[in-house]
C-alpha cells in the first residue's frame, strides 16, 4: 500500500459542524453567524414600517360590528321607565328578544314582571307566594 491510501483510511470522516466549516471555510461560517442577527433585526424593522407598532391606534381600531341574521332587531322606541311597586327590589334579569323579565323582591314574596319591550307594556306578572 501506499502512504495515501493509508492516510486516506485513518482520517476520521469529517462530519458534523467541523465537516461545515470546512467545506464552507471557517472565514465565511464566522460571518454568517454574526451577520444572523443583523438580518434579522432587519426583517423585523421592516415589518414594523409596513404593519405599524403594536398598540397603535390604527391598530387598535374599534372593531366594525356587523348584525348578523340571528340577532334580534332593536326596538325604535322603548318604554320611557320600567314601574316597580313601592317596597319591592329588582334582581335578575333576563333578555329574550323584545321580551325583558325581571325578578321583582317585595314584601307579598317575589314576582317575576315580564315586559314587551317593542310595545312598551307589561305582557305577564308571575307571583311566587311564600306558603306559611
Amino acid at each position: 500500500m501506499s502512504e495515501q491510501e493509508t492516510s486516506d483510511q485513518q482520517a476520521p470522516p469529517a462530519t458534523g459542524f467541523a465537516g461545515l466549516a470546512e467545506s464552507i471555510g471557517t472565514r465565511n461560517l464566522w460571518i454568517i453567524i454574526l451577520a444572523m442577527p443583523a438580518v434579522f433585526l432587519v426583517i423585523i424593522a421592516a415589518i414594523i414600517m409596513m404593519f405599524g407598532k403594536p398598540g397603535d391606534e390604527e391598530a387598535a381600531a374599534a372593531p366594525v360590528i356587523e348584525e348578523s341574521a340571528v340577532a334580534a332587531p332593536v326596538p325604535e322606541t322603548l318604554p320611557a321607565e320600567i314601574a316597580i311597586p313601592a317596597g319591592a327590589a329588582p334582581g335578575a334579569i333576563a333578555l329574550d328578544g323584545d321580551r325583558l323579565a325581571v325578578r321583582l323582591d317585595g314584601h307579598d314574596g317575589v314576582e317575576v314582571v315580564i315586559y314587551d319591550l317593542a310595545k312598551g307594556e307589561v305582557v305577564a306578572r308571575v307571583p311566587f307566594r311564600t306558603q306559611d
